[in-house]
C-alpha cells in the first residue's frame, strides 16, 4: 500500500525536495558508517577504523555472546552499506529506510543498556569521527536520525529515485492490464 504522499503528482515539489534531502543525508551517513567500520576509509581520512576495533566496541556492549560479534561485526557495515547505497539511488527506498530504522532502535537499545549498566563503552557508530563515550547525547542523535528516516520510511523516496523511474514505465501496464 502506498502513502498519499509520495505516489500522486500532487504532491509539492518542496515535499519531494524534502525527502530527497532526508534520503540523501541518510544514505550519506550510513555508507560513510558503513565504509568506516569495514576500514574503507583507511587510505582516505583518519576517520576510519579497522573491524577489529568495531568488534571491540561491539565486545564491549556486553550484550552478545562471543560467538556473535564477528557475525555482528561482519553484517552492520555490509547492512548499513547496502541500505545507504538503495537509499541513495532511491530503489527500494522504503524498504531500505524501515532498516535503518530498526538499526537505530537497537542502537538506542543497546545505548540505553550501556548507561543503564554504568559501562564505559567507546561509540564506533561513524568510525573515529563522532567517537567517544556512549551517552544520552549518543541516544538523542540516533533519535533524531530516526526522525529524519521516519519520513523516508513513511513516504517514500522524493524526488531523483530510480523507483520512481520504474513505477512510471509499470503504470501504463496497470491501468491497461
Amino acid at each position: 500500500m502506498t502513502s498519499a504522499c509520495c505516489s500522486t503528482n500532487s504532491t509539492s515539489a518542496g515535499a519531494r525536495a524534502g525527502l530527497l534531502a532526508a534520503r540523501w543525508l541518510m544514505a550519506g551517513l550510513f555508507l560513510f558508517s558503513g565504509a568506516a567500520k569495514l576500514g574503507w576509509l583507511d587510505s582516505i581520512t583518519t576517520a576510519g577504523i579497522d573491524p577489529y576495533t568495531f568488534a571491540g566496541s561491539v565486545k564491549g556492549f556486553r550484550l552478545l555472546h562471543n560467538d556473535l560479534i564477528p557475525f555482528v561485526t561482519f553484517f552492520v557495515p555490509w547492512l548499513e552499506v547496502v541500505s545507504g547505497a538503495a537509499l541513495l539511488l532511491g530503489l527500494w527506498a522504503r524498504g531500505a529506510a524501515r532498516v535503518i530504522a530498526a538499526l537505530l532502535i537497537l542502537f538506542c537499545l543497546a545505548m540505553l543498556t550501556v548507561i543503564i549498566r554504568g559501562l564505559d563503552v567507546e561509540c564506533t557508530c561513524f568510525g573515529k569521527f563522532l567517537g567517544g563515550a556512549v551517552n544520552w547525547w549518543s541516544i538523542l542523535r540516533n533519535v533524531v536520525l530516526l526522525a529524519i528516516i521516519w519520513s523516508v520510511a513513511r513516504y517514500g523516496p522524493g524526488m531523483l529515485a530510480v523507483e520512481n523511474a520504474f513505477n512510471r514505465a509499470a503504470s501504463p501496464l496497470d491501468r491497461n492490464g
